[in-house]
């Protein structure tokens, strides 16, 4: 197990991340053995992939640094819901923190300044999609980032190739 880092009392988020530290973050989420019950099939399998859906704005995408510029993790909202005009509304919530960081209220930190970069952008609503079994990011999501819990819903994205239970939750109750 790696040291647990306590979290910089100043956490910063870039929508524009260097390659650098987008690698970084990336290869260390790519060879993390959670990221099974993390991503589900779907998400992005290469680095030339994720770089193209945040090109594309097909994701929002912001990193998280300390103020050293290590990367602590990021935060971007996928399968974005457009309205007329194409500006996104709505999008489901992706998040991935560098082990060292993790069990040190990383992702509340991150989600406070990324919460606000989404709704300076218009976006209005924020859901999560969990793998059933990760009890961990449940929990994240219900008690530090204030999520609601809408339900478990059966066969909802495929993980490993297979249909998988995936835990619904939204940002706003109403919703």
């Amino acid at each position: 197990a790696l040291p647990r880092v306590p979290v910089p009392t100043t956490v910063t988020i870039t929508d524009t991340p260097s390659r650098a530290a987008l690698q970084q973050w990336w290869r260390a989420r790519h060879t993390d053995p959670d990221r099974t019950l993390a991503f589900a099939d779907d998400a992005p399998h290469t680095f030339a992939a994720l770089c193209a859906c945040i090109a594309a704005r097909e994701h929002l995408f912001f990193l998280a640094q300390a103020p050293t510029g290590e990367v602590i993790g990021a935060m971007w909202l996928h399968d974005l819901i457009h309205d007329a005009e194409g500006t996104p509304r709505a999008g489901w919530l992706g998040t991935y923190v560098l082990p060292a960081y993790r069990g040190t209220h990383t992702t509340q930190a991150m989600w406070s300044l990324v919460r606000h970069a989404l709704e300076a952008c218009g976006i209005q609503n924020v859901y999560i999609a969990s793998h059933g079994a990760n009890t961990r990011a449940h929990r994240v999501a219900e008690t530090h980032l204030g999520f609601h819990r809408v339900g478990l819903f059966p066969a909802f994205a495929r993980f490993g190739g297979h249909l998988t239970d995936c835990l619904i939750l939204s940002m706003r109750v109403e919703d």
